[in-house]
């Protein structure tokens, strides 16, 4: 069913349309108020004005869907994914969001009054000016949550690093300013502190060759394209790369552990002596590269792709690949390279664990 289709079938009076796809539709400034889309794939739609009060999107995914300025009172939407959805000025008076998910989601001026977000996932969520008046938050994850947004643009930033400023956590960089009219040596960033700072949708490729040594730790780096840069011996602990993309850059003995790397994109880089510990590549791309040396304590691949890709004298203590998909090798159930790596308490595709005999 595309889009078109499902708006005739409504204007004929259908309204369940439960566990339809419609990923990248376009259904903006539309009245599909009391639709039924429970456990819909939904991904990308855009839903821009459109009036869905009442309607029923339960177990839906709606991510990176653009809903601003749509009506949503009154739905329903417990346990739905609405992760890095755009929800700017959004009516949710009285909608049910229990469960939901709306990690990174941009809730900017939204309207939550009396709306039900019991355990409802709020993390790194922008909620900026939102209305939460009579909202219950019981058992939220709301302690991450962007409440006020300062805007910089990075030339200052450098200029106030200068003069001994070094807290810019919280801080989101304008970045179209980025080396403009401004030439910068190769090591004029190393040991530069940029901790917790928000980084999320920009394009700093300019900026990409310099980061040799630089600090982002617990930094935002949502969807940034980071191909062809230089991160040797940067600390991104804590850092946020979901959704981030690298092609050929290098990572040589950087700290990456506990970085969220969910859906990242890996493809011919280096990570010589890189620790990953802690570090989540859950339903990441990793492809034609080589872990050398690396620090695996404890990292999870659920449900990441790893095709050819080798991990030469690798730390996997209780590194989880539960759910990964390493392609297929030589008639093997997986393609997976491992080379005098440690193994202990390591959760293997298949589920067993492994151990050094």
């Amino acid at each position: 069913m595309d889009a078109e289709e499902l708006l005739r079938r409504y204007a004929d009076g259908e309204r369940d349309f439960s566990g339809i796809s419609l990923v990248d539709a376009n259904l903006a400034n539309m009245d599909l108020s009391g639709i039924e889309l429970s456990g819909a794939d939904l991904r990308g739609a855009n839903f821009r004005e459109t009036n869905l009060s009442g309607a029923h999107l339960a177990s839906c995914n709606l991510s990176t869907a653009n809903l601003s300025r749509a009506n949503l009172s009154n739905a329903c939407l417990e346990e739905a994914d609405l992760s890095d959805a755009d929800l700017q000025r959004v009516d949710l008076e009285g909608a049910n969001l229990s469960r939901a998910n709306l990690w990174g989601a941009d809730l900017t001026d939204v309207y939550l009054i009396d709306a039900n977000c019991t355990s409802a996932n709020f993390s790194m969520t922008y909620l900026v000016d939102a209305n939460t008046k009579g909202a219950n938050f019981q058992g939220a994850q709301i302690d991450t949550a962007i409440f006020q947004r300062q805007e910089m643009l990075f030339r200052d930033i450098i200029s106030r690093y200068a003069t001994g400023e070094r807290n810019f956590s919280g801080v989101m960089v304008e970045c179209y300013d980025f080396l403009e009219g401004k030439s910068w040596e190769i090591e004029e960033f190393k040991g530069l502190d940029l901790s917790g700072i928000i980084l999320r949708n920009s394009n700093i490729q300019r900026l990409a060759p310099y980061m040799n040594g630089v600090i982002l730790r617990g930094a935002d780096l949502t969807r940034i394209d980071f191909d062809h840069s230089n991160f040797e011996g940067a600390d991104l602990s804590n850092a946020i790369l979901r959704e981030t993309g690298f092609f050929q850059s290098v990572f040589d003995h950087a700290n990456l552990s506990g970085a969220d790397l969910t859906g990242a994109g890996f493809s011919e880089d280096s990570f010589f002596c890189a620790d990953f510990s802690r570090a989540k590549f859950n339903k990441a791309g990793i492809s034609s590269l080589g872990f050398i040396c690396n620090n695996f304590t404890e990292a999870t691949f659920k449900g990441a792709m790893l095709h050819s890709v080798h991990f030469d004298e690798a730390k996997l203590t209780r590194t989880d690949f539960r759910e990964a998909d390493f392609g297929v090798k030589d008639d093997r159930v997986f393609g997976g390279d491992f080379r005098d790596c440690h193994f202990e308490e390591t959760l293997m595709p298949d589920g067993s664990v492994r151990n050094n005999s």
